[in-house]
């Protein structure tokens, strides 16, 4: 178990209970819901329900499960952990199939570390009813759907696919049965409803499915079945349909070894099998991340679709496409590599295993990943150094054929063009196509990667022979480069070709332009500098400057003398803020600023040392036993309540409400992203959106839009892309659907937050430029769309300095460059490590999620009332964050 801000809040809310059992939640089940929060403990508990023991119970003796009466099986039992204690997983996915249903559960005959029997416990576990597709919200279900639709991926097709009219459907695997629909952690959906691969084909298709093959696998087991199923499943139909599936979960990195990013032994044999006994084989890949991808050739598998984690309709999407009713139109918006160790920042990425493997006695305390591959990440590299790629970045097939060319190019500013494309469908089949524009740069002397994606767009449906033009904007905030000599974005003399394209290594130059002198973009500061000089991948030297890793370790409190290794100081912004003086004699409550809004910094400047450190604080979570699962308050209790400040809630809300009410759900953000569609992503935005207003709630905290640097991070599902214009474009679309509807948008995790192995203690060290053209540039995209009412900074340090604790950071780049005017909130219980006064002299509003004694407030008030704190940082952190609460109140 890591040592984990999020899991410390989790196991916080749950009592010391002294009794046998306990339960962590509400014995209730919703059987759409196929990895519960459980499972962020720890992924073994996926399909269980878990419940808390007092005492240690030896794993050799681990009891029986009985469910109405008959014996199930054995229940999960792990280690013990220092939070949650002793967890016993009750296995129930594969035994509760009915909705709406009362069943009673016996746990008994289990002993404890000292051979004692522990008493049975019992107790009844309710199945929720099921909300049916169209009930609830009906346009919402539409808008998911053309998600799940557009956003899977037909990675290879040898004339297999789509399945004719009626075909029958001979599926393979475990993961026919376990379709996974989302991930775990903030970006968890619990969804009203959950079409799944069975009832996909066989309501929403002409398609047969092979119900004895299905039921052979509801045990969960990835076998070949016996010869005489195997022979009945030919006689029907030469195709086999071979499901393989990966889930993923915050706080927790994706293992690199078999399971992980590869394949166990036993998928790879059942896919062999399935390959030698069948004509032509399918895969389908319902996997979170990018995996190994050598088997597809040395099997000989016919056709890949990968669906991603697609929502609470992705088994009517994935019918859909098998049979040809839709046409795929999704690209990768990340690049899959043969193999793991092809990835440049491999070397750079400490998995659980690696930290494991090298620990002693004591504890590891920090960690530190310096990002040697510098520029070159996903299709940057691959494509740059010609590096092959079972799949990059961009690709994506069709059951149709499309033609694109360039109809005409106009220079609209001395940097800047616009270009029309004429996409034509050839094909016999109506489709979808996505446009993608790679600029290249010649002549400059600093280094660049072959090529980076400057635009993009997506054709309506175009029927056989039918034509649209796309228009496609380049500005100079595109074309620019980062100096760190200069401190500037420049633009440098030479030539730039524009080359069109899926794939970055198969796109066409089309047009091209002469720069004659360097054009200086923006003036700013060197704000980030790394602690150290990193050496860092190039071009002029593949073999001297690849990443070796060697400065990327785990350090113990010994090692780093209890401090962040590499810690750094930073030039303060400056402390500009003027004091707010009290001209009234009134006390101004909020009903008053609703009324008068130009009164919110007399309401901010009446405020005690106090009650302004109490304000900066929050108050509850929603995650106890009792709650309804919001994420956080702001607070608005005792010395404040005579401000009658409006109740305020927080809720993780990337692809649906991380609540305990069933709600929407759509597919993971990097699954929507693959469709390229930024109007798609609005109206994701939207529908979740008048959702979250319907459940009385405030701000979402999404989207997530750190880069998808290395295929293991835990949150690769809550990331949209490898490419931060891409990413920024989809996530910025999101924010405003959210904004637009009436609720606030926070951009998450303010940066480099790209590991969740000791997440919390991770400094991620780069050299500026690659801060600022790729981890931070995701953000600065997204603002062009929308500027978010607030930000939230990561857990990890970046370049010397915890992100909360950045004054540069928050002040100097993201206030200064990026223009942002909302409020800036921690991560949950992301602090940083110089105290609580740092993040609010760093320009934090709201320390989240806070709680509701004064713990975290008294040192924040000794700081105001020392001046070690100014009043005045404080007092404009404050007027941000109520600006913020007041702009959706009604007068």
């Amino acid at each position: 178990m890591p040592n984990d801000g999020t899991f410390e809040l989790l196991a916080g809310l749950h009592d010391d209970n002294q009794a046998a059992m306990s339960f962590l939640q509400k014995p209730v089940y919703n059987l759409d819901e196929m990895d519960r929060r459980e499972s962020m403990i720890s992924l073994v508990y996926s399909g269980c329900f878990c419940i808390k023991s007092s005492k240690h119970i030896d794993p050799q003796q681990p009891g029986m499960v009985y469910i109405d009466g008959k014996a199930t099986e054995a229940p999960l039992i792990e280690k013990p952990t220092a939070m949650f204690g002793q967890l016993v997983g009750i296995i129930v996915r594969k035994y509760l199939l009915e909705y709406n249903k009362e069943y009673k559960v016996r746990y008994a005959g289990a002993y404890d570390t000292d051979g004692l029997e522990i008493p049975e416990f019992i107790f009844n576990l309710k199945t929720l009813p099921r909300i049916e597709p169209g009930v609830k919200y009906p346009e919402h279900d539409a808008i998911v759907l053309q998600a799940a639709r557009e956003g899977a991926v037909l990675l290879k097709n040898d004339n297999t696919l789509p399945l004719s009219s009626g075909s029958y459907v001979n599926v393979f695997g475990a993961a026919a049965v376990v379709f996974r629909l989302g991930c775990l952690g903030a970006g968890k959906i619990n969804p009203r409803y959950g079409i799944r691969v069975k009832e996909g084909i066989e309501k929403y298709s002409s398609l047969e499915l092979n119900q004895e093959l299905y039921e052979f696998y509801t045990e969960e087991k990835n076998v070949f079945p016996p010869e005489d199923v195997v022979a009945r499943a030919k006689d029907r139909s030469g195709t086999a349909v071979v499901f393989i599936t990966r889930g993923s979960s915050e706080a927790h990195d994706a293992p690199k070894d078999k399971g992980g990013y590869y394949l166990t032994d036993e998928e790879r044999g059942l896919i062999q099998r399935v390959t030698t006994a069948f004509d032509k084989t399918v895969a389908i890949l319902n996997v979170a991340h990018p995996i190994e991808t050598t088997w597809i050739e040395e099997y000989g598998v016919n056709a890949v679709l990968l669906t991603g984690l697609s929502g609470m309709v992705g088994g009517r999407a994935l019918a859909e496409i098998l049979e040809g009713t839709v046409n795929p139109s999704g690209k990768l918006p990340n690049t899959w590599a043969y193999d793991y160790d092809d990835y440049p920042s491999a070397p750079n990425f400490l998995t659980k295993d690696q930290i494991a493997n090298k620990s002693g006695e004591a504890p590891f305390q920090y960690a530190a990943t310096v990002y040697e591959e510098g520029l070159y990440v996903g299709y940057r590299y691959f494509d740059t150094f010609q590096k092959p790629a079972a799949y990059l970045f961009g690709h994506g097939l069709s059951y149709t054929t499309f033609d694109t060319k360039l109809k005409s190019a106009v220079k609209t500013d001395v940097c800047s063009t616009q270009m029309d494309v004429e996409v034509r469908n050839i094909g016999t089949r109506a489709g979808k196509e996505v446009v993608m524009l790679y600029a290249h740069f010649d002549g400059g002397e600093l280094e660049q990667p072959d090529k980076r994606l400057v635009a993009f767009a997506k054709t309506k449906e175009l029927l056989p022979g039918e034509v649209q033009i796309l228009s496609l904007e380049v500005s100079d905030k595109r074309l620019k480069s980062y100096c760190e000599a200069e401190a500037a974005w420049i633009i440098e003399p030479g030539k730039i070709s524009f080359l069109l394209g899926g794939t970055p290594n198969r796109a066409k130059p089309v047009w091209s332009m002469d720069v004659a002198d360097k054009i200086v973009v923006a003036q700013v500061k060197n704000r980030v500098a790394p602690p150290f000089l990193v050496k860092e991948l190039s071009a002029k030297d593949l073999a001297g400057t690849y990443p070796q890793g060697e400065m990327t370790k785990a350090y113990t409190a010994e090692e780093c003398e209890g401090l962040l290794p590499f810690k750094n100081s930073r030039t303060a912004v400056g402390n500009d803020d003027v004091p707010l003086e009290h001209t009234t004699d009134r006390l101004i409550r909020f009903p008053d600023l609703v009324k008068n809004p130009a009164l919110v910094e007399q309401f901010v400047a009446q405020m005690t040392d106090y009650e302004l450190a109490r304000m900066s604080v929050g108050g509850h979570t929603g995650w106890g036993i009792e709650d309804n699962g919001y994420a956080g308050t702001l607070f608005n209790e005792k010395a404040l309540d005579k401000y009658e400040i409006p109740d305020y809630f927080f809720a993780d809300g990337n692809n649906g409400l991380n609540m305990f009410e069933v709600n929407i759900g759509f597919p993971v953000s990097t699954t929507v992203c693959a469709s390229f569609n930024e109007e798609l992503s609005y109206a994701e935005g939207k529908a979740i959106a008048r959702e979250a207003k319907d459940m009385n709630l405030h701000c979402l905290l999404a989207p997530a839009l750190n880069l998808q640097r290395n295929p293991l991070c835990g949150r690769h599902t809550e990331y949209f892309s490898e490419d931060p214009f891409l990413a920024g474009r989809m996530a910025g679309q999101e924010s405003r659907g959210f904004e637009e509807s009436g609720v606030s948008s926070c951009m998450k995790h303010f940066f480099a937050n790209n590991a969740e192995t000791m997440r919390n203690t991770n400094h991620s060290i780069m050299s500026e430029r690659t801060a600022r053209e790729l981890y931070l540039a995701a953000f600065e995209t997204a603002f062009e769309v929308n500027k978010p009412d607030t930000v939230m900074t990561g857990y990890n340090a970046a370049n010397g300095v915890y992100c909360s604790n950045d004054e540069e950071l928050l002040r100097g780049i993201l206030r200064e460059e990026f223009g942002f005017t909302g409020y800036v909130m921690t991560d949950w219980n992301g602090y940083g490590d110089e105290g609580m006064a740092a993040p609010l002299a760093a320009g934090v509003s709201w320390l989240a999620p806070g709680n509701p004694d004064d713990t975290l407030v008294t040192p924040i008030e000794a700081a105001l009332r020392s001046g070690d704190l100014p009043r005045a940082r404080v007092q404009k952190n404050l007027v941000d964050l109520i600006k913020v609460v007041l702009k959706y109140q009604e007068a």
